[in-house]
C-alpha cells in the first residue's frame, strides 16, 4: 500500500494533512463550478416567462377578433335598420290604401323586424364576447408584468451569483496552485488515482475507529498502523487514504 518513496514518520503525517485539505479545497472548487454551471443554465427567459408573453400574444387576437366579429354584427344590424326604415314610413304615411298591399307590408314589417331583433341579439353576444377577451387580455397581460417582475430580480440575483462564483473560483484555482507544489510528488499521483472514483474524496479522516470515507470499521493492525504515521495506510473497504488528525 505504499505509493513510491516514503518521507520520514513526521513529514508523512504533515504530508498526508496537506493532501487532505488540497482535497478540501478541490471539493469546494468542484461544488463552485457545480453551482456556475447550474446558474449558467438558469440565466436567459425561463418557460414561465415564453408562456406568458405568449398568452398576451394569444389574447390579443382573441380581442382582435372579437372586435371583428362584433363589428360585423353591427353592421349587419345597421343595415337591417336602414331596410325596416322605407318599409315602415310607407306603412305609416298612408300613402298605400289597397288592404291587400297593406297586409303584405305588415308582413314584410314584421319580417324585417324579427330579423333585427335576431341580429340584435347576435351584435349583443358579440359585444360580450368582445368584453370577455379584453378581461381575459387585461389578466394575461397583468400575469405577464409580475412574472417579468418576478423574472428580472431572478435574473439581477442569478447575474451577482455568477460574478460572485466566478471570483470564487478563480481563487480557489490560485489556492490549489500553490498548495500542490507542497505535496509530495507519490501521493499526488495516488491521490489523482483515486479520486475520480470517490466522488473526489480520496482521502478520508479516521473517525473512532472507522474510515470516514465509507463508515465501516476498520481491523484494529490498519487502525495502529494509521495511527503511527509509519506509512500511507488505505482503507481495507474502500481504499481510501487514511488521515489521522
Amino acid at each position: 500500500m505504499v505509493a513510491g518513496p516514503l518521507p520520514t514518520r513526521g513529514v508523512l503525517m504533515t504530508s498526508i494533512a496537506e493532501l487532505y485539505a488540497f482535497q478540501a479545497i478541490d471539493l469546494e472548487l468542484q461544488a463552485a463550478k457545480d453551482e456556475l454551471e447550474d446558474v449558467q443554465s438558469e440565466l436567459g427567459e425561463t418557460e414561465a416567462l415564453v408562456a406568458a408573453r405568449a398568452n398576451v400574444a394569444e389574447e390579443r387576437e382573441s380581442v382582435a377578433e372579437a372586435e371583428r366579429r362584433f363589428k360585423d354584427r353591427e353592421s349587419e344590424a345597421d343595415d337591417q335598420r336602414n331596410k325596416i326604415e322605407p318599409v315602415q314610413a310607407k306603412l305609416y304615411k298612408g300613402t298605400v290604401q289597397q288592404p291587400k298591399e297593406l297586409e303584405d307590408l305588415q308582413q314584410d314589417l314584421e319580417s324585417l323586424r324579427r330579423r333585427m331583433s335576431d341580429l340584435e341579439d347576435r351584435a349583443l353576444e358579440a359585444m360580450e364576447a368582445l368584453e370577455a377577451a379584453q378581461q381575459a387580455l387585461s389578466d394575461a397581460e397583468a400575469a405577464f408584468s409580475n412574472v417579468e417582475e418576478e423574472y428580472g430580480s431572478d435574473q439581477a440575483k442569478l447575474v451577482e451569483r455568477q460574478a460572485n462564483l466566478t471570483e470564487r473560483i478563480a481563487s480557489l484555482e490560485s489556492e490549489r496552485a500553490q498548495e500542490i507544489i507542497k505535496i509530495d510528488e507519490s501521493m499526488m499521483q495516488l491521490y489523482n488515482q483515486l479520486a475520480p472514483n470517490k466522488q473526489g474524496r480520496a482521502v478520508a479522516k479516521l473517525d473512532g475507529g472507522a474510515c470516514g470515507g465509507c463508515r465501516i470499521s476498520l481491523p484494529t493492525n490498519v487502525l495502529q498502523r494509521a495511527r503511527s504515521g509509519s506509512d500511507i495506510v488505505r482503507c481495507s473497504n474502500c481504499e481510501r487514504i487514511l488521515f489521522v488528525s
